[in-house]
């Protein structure tokens, strides 16, 4: 009897634990994360190849033969359209290969509701375009465990989230939420600053015009519930803003709650969403992000600084300008934790287009320096885009189609790819410097010159 005692206490203790509300935030704490510097990879997809098949060429598999490019971590993605439909299981078999290649602390994309999922309110002017977001989002994170599990799930999100988070942790890190939330499909309200008509700065981003079709304050809901759902089962891990495109795309989710009218602070939408996430992640494309030309009145035109020194200091400036963002809001380890980083896509081109940056020594030379800068500043894993080519060299058209660290491999036979010289510089830097890390003192002791 006492045996059958105690097996009901163990049973009872387990389920309070994981049905434990989260009783903090991001502007409580964040845990600094201790683990190294992963070079990462965007695998994408090139079929006929298989997931576990793109994780070789991006780790290398020694049985196969397959030197890989150094990956040692991906960002692939669990989208609710994709688990829903084959099964929650369905990447574990992938997931494990990532981790028997050496691919750890994964950072994975999630969101993108299946459509019978999706919230189908018109929240556009066209009184056409509904929502890209989940469904019954304002109904409760949590219930009384009715169904088996300490979620609600009429909440549509926190069902599907707490089902990936329970099965995949073991694996992931970092948690992005959503991809790219804040791509303006206007190309023209973003960047613009405070003053302009319609610009995100002094006005909410309006549903038409961005990537979700919904209302900003939805994406912050969503971020409060990733936070909870997360942190309930896998505290040590992080919520990851990503791909906000704009610095005032950042902005608007700092100074709004997820309060689902207006965004204002209420007893039950006390926090702003930045109390939601722990790392900023962010995309750095040097090339046409700005951080290769300045504006010169001297000439009235645009000066470009073309080299792949520019290019890595790039790294920094837009981190420095999403920094400057978050410290308006108090997140600069004095009134709130400081956030961590990451960078969830990065590269420059191997060929000129425009008035881009575009060679095949300036994009090795980059690649490597850029591994160098995130080791010394703090920022926990780059992932290349792309692992290949999105078109055949002569086919290429734009910047994006031949980003690749091997050429194209669609209908390319299983390992029979061809690498370029940008994966074997990748593979180098990170055979060389995986696992070191940044030493000031030692560096400071070498008293080299201003020029070096």
């Amino acid at each position: 009897m006492k045996n059958v005692f105690c097996f009901i206490l163990l049973l009872l203790c387990t389920y309070t634990n994981l049905s434990a509300q989260v009783d903090y935030s991001a502007n409580d704490q964040i845990t600094p994360y201790e683990g190294k510097f992963r070079p990462g990879i965007n695998l994408g997809y090139y079929p006929p190849w298989t997931t576990s098949e793109l994780a070789d060429l991006a780790a290398g598999n020694e049985a196969l033969g397959v030197p890989g490019i150094g990956a040692r971590a991906s960002r692939p993605a669990l989208y609710e359209k994709v688990l829903n439909i084959f099964g929650y299981d369905l990447e574990i078999p992938t997931f494990q290969h990532f981790q028997d290649l050496g691919m750890d602390d994964l950072t994975c994309i999630v969101g993108f509701p299946v459509d019978w999922h999706r919230d189908h309110t018109v929240y556009c002017d066209d009184g056409i375009t509904e929502s890209e977001m989940f469904g019954g989002l304002y109904e409760p994170i949590w219930d009384n465990g009715e169904n088996g599990t300490p979620v609600n799930e009429d909440n549509l999100y926190a069902a599907y989230l707490y089902e990936v988070v329970t099965l995949y942790k073991d694996y992931v890190k970092f948690w992005e939420i959503w991809n790219e939330p804040g791509f303006d499909y206007t190309g023209n309200l973003g960047w613009r600053p405070p003053g302009y008509p319609g610009n995100w700065w002094e006005n909410n981003p309006d549903p038409c015009d961005y990537k979700l079709k919904a209302p900003i304050f939805h994406y912050v809901r969503t971020l409060r519930i990733s936070w909870e759902i997360i942190k309930s089962i896998a505290p040590e891990d992080y919520v990851v803003v990503a791909g906000t495109g704009y610095e005032s795309f950042l902005d608007a989710i700092l100074r709004n709650t997820d309060h689902p009218f207006d965004g204002t602070v209420t007893d039950d939408y006390p926090l702003k969403g930045g109390a939601y996430f722990d790392v900023m992640g962010y995309h750095s494309y040097p090339h046409f992000d700005g951080s290769l030309r300045y504006w010169s009145n001297d000439i009235g035109g645009f000066v470009y600084e073309r080299h792949s020194d520019k290019a890595a200091e790039g790294i920094l400036q837009r981190r420095g300008n999403f920094q400057g963002v978050l410290e308006n809001y108090g997140y600069d380890g004095n009134t709130y934790p400081k956030k961590e980083w990451l960078i969830t896509e990065i590269n420059t081109p191997r060929e000129q287009f425009d008035e881009y940056i575009g060679s095949q020594e300036s994009q090795i030379n980059f690649i490597m320096k850029a591994v160098a800068t995130c080791i010394q500043n703090n920022i926990h894993q780059m992932h290349v885009y792309n692992l290949g080519d999105e078109e055949a060299e002569e086919d290429a058209t734009g910047v994006f189609d031949i980003l690749g660290l091997y050429k194209r491999l669609n209908g390319v036979e299983a390992y029979e790819q061809e690498v370029n010289p940008e994966g074997i510089a990748y593979k180098t830097v990170s055979d060389i410097l995986y696992g070191t890390e940044f030493d000031v003192q030692q560096t400071a002791a070498l008293n080299l010159p201003e020029s070096i």
